[in-house]
């Protein structure tokens, strides 16, 4: 049996080994909620929902896939840019694609204007939440990590120093502009001293690599460090991760899924304004997606895979 393509979003930190997976990291997650309201047939909190969906591709996607298409083109890779112009049609595609789903959900809709408005406040806090997501863990996934340490790793290993902090200072020209365009731009202010940071980095290493050093001096690392600078979120959680998993783990539909397999991990995640709790093996992939409201720590719905859901009759 085909099963569901939400619950075969494994989590977070796994799928952000690829650049593209990122890009469309913001809106994948929005899918979650837009399955409870369909199967709820809550179709303005739907329509609201693919809106949002819509939004994430349009203020974080869009932007991204800009910075690094331009990037590439700079710098000769056109393979690499040609790539990233595909995935720019496949982000225009989707987006569309929310709009129109949007659209003929709205057409349905019975939903009050004010349980409309209470959610739209959620939609903003998820949105807001997201935004400084793929800034943040730049040097850790996405494009630094598949392609920049590729390229400074051949550029050490034939000693060539001025490429290696070259390369640096373009990563961090990078995230100073992910920075600005993404989180900055929507008005999350906080994140101006962190782009500010970077770009200082920049001209640094350019600094250092006019000098054609003939080791790699140790400034080269002070990106991966800046980080840590990164300011409190506007919006943090009330509850602790630990206490969102017991309330996950206790809740019937997944505890008939931890009794039927072994090995089962979990991972916890914050959304502005409720946790998503994957149960997953290597095995089968995720089984389960437990939603958790992080106010009132009610079990909003479990996501369940289509194979799980014909073996426990399973539903929200």
């Amino acid at each position: 049996m085909k099963r569901n393509i939400a619950l075969l979003i494994f989590p977070i930190l796994l799928l952000l080994a690829k650049p593209c997976t990122a890009v469309f990291e913001g809106t994948a997650n929005a899918d979650i909620f837009i399955r409870i309201y369909k199967q709820h047939n809550d179709y303005g909190k739907l329509a609201l929902w693919h809106e949002t969906a819509a939004e994430c591709l349009t203020l974080i996607s869009i932007p991204m896939n800009k910075i690094l298409q331009n990037h590439y083109k700079r710098n000769g890779h056109e393979k690499l840019a040609m790539g990233a112009k595909k995935e720019a049609l496949e982000i225009q595609k989707q987006r569309q694609f929310h709009l129109n789903s949007a659209k003929a959900a709205w057409k349905k809709s019975k939903t009050s204007k004010k349980i409309l408005n209470i959610e739209r406040k959620k939609a903003s806090k998820y949105v807001k939440t997201w935004l400084p997501h793929y800034p943040e863990r730049f040097y850790d996934s996405g494009i630094y990590a598949t392609f920049f340490r590729k390229q400074q790793e051949l550029a050490e290993l034939k000693r060539d120093y001025t490429k290696a902090l070259q390369l640096e200072a373009d990563a961090a020209e990078i995230c100073a502009a992910l920075y600005q365009k993404i989180p900055i731009r929507y008005g999350l202010k906080s994140y101006e001293k962190l782009r500010d940071a970077y770009l200082r980095h920049a001209t640094l290493l350019r600094t250092l690599a006019s000098r054609s050093p003939k080791t790699l001096p140790t400034e080269i690392n002070i990106g991966k460090r800046i980080k840590l600078q990164t300011p409190i979120p506007e919006i943090t959680p009330q509850k602790q991760p630990n206490n969102i998993l017991k309330i996950a783990k206790s809740d019937q539909r997944v505890k008939n899924i931890l009794k039927a397999h072994q090995g089962v991990r979990e991972y916890t995640w914050f959304h502005g304004f409720a946790w998503t709790v994957s149960f997953y093996n290597h095995g089968w992939g995720n089984l389960a997606i437990a939603i958790v409201d992080d106010n009132t720590e009610k079990v909003l719905a479990v996501l369940i895979d289509e194979c799980e859901a014909d073996r426990y009759e399973l539903s929200d």
